[in-house]
């Protein structure tokens, strides 16, 4: 399921030819996806399929100073982020699953926001789910 995530998230234009790591953020400015704990059943069909859901945080290490123009661009990478994502679940372009499930619905479940500061770079996250039906 991650891979398939993380291939999708690697088409997004505003990623600037920047890596897409999974459970790791690296000392340089760079993008990981780190899948969060979640109940994965939402509903259950009565056929035996059902409808699962996918949580992650998209965590992204930028450039971080007191200048306000930076950060105010870091805050505008992660709406346009959203919007991306938001354009492509309602255009239906959603992540291509492995056998047996299907991508319903791709969306943001908080703003984007500072998740921590390390000297220089500041990480910032939005946290994303997945939905997805799953056959028997």
């Amino acid at each position: 399921m991650i891979g398939s995530i993380r291939s999708f998230i690697s088409t997004c234009p505003l990623l600037n030819d920047g890596r897409v790591n999974v459970d790791y953020v690296g000392e340089a400015m760079s993008y990981s996806l780190d899948p969060l704990p979640c109940d994965p059943v939402v509903s259950r069909y009565v056929d035996g399929g059902s409808k699962k859901q996918f949580q992650f945080a998209f965590t992204s290490k930028e450039e971080y100073d007191e200048d306000a123009r930076v950060n105010i661009d870091n805050s505008e990478f992660l709406q346009k982020f959203e919007e991306w994502l938001e354009k492509k679940n309602f255009a239906d372009d959603l992540p291509e699953l492995p056998e047996g499930k299907e991508a319903i619905q791709f969306e943001t479940l908080n703003k984007g926001y500072l998740y921590d500061i390390d000297g220089a770079l500041a990480k910032y996250r939005i946290e994303c789910r997945l939905l997805y039906e799953q056959e028997v």
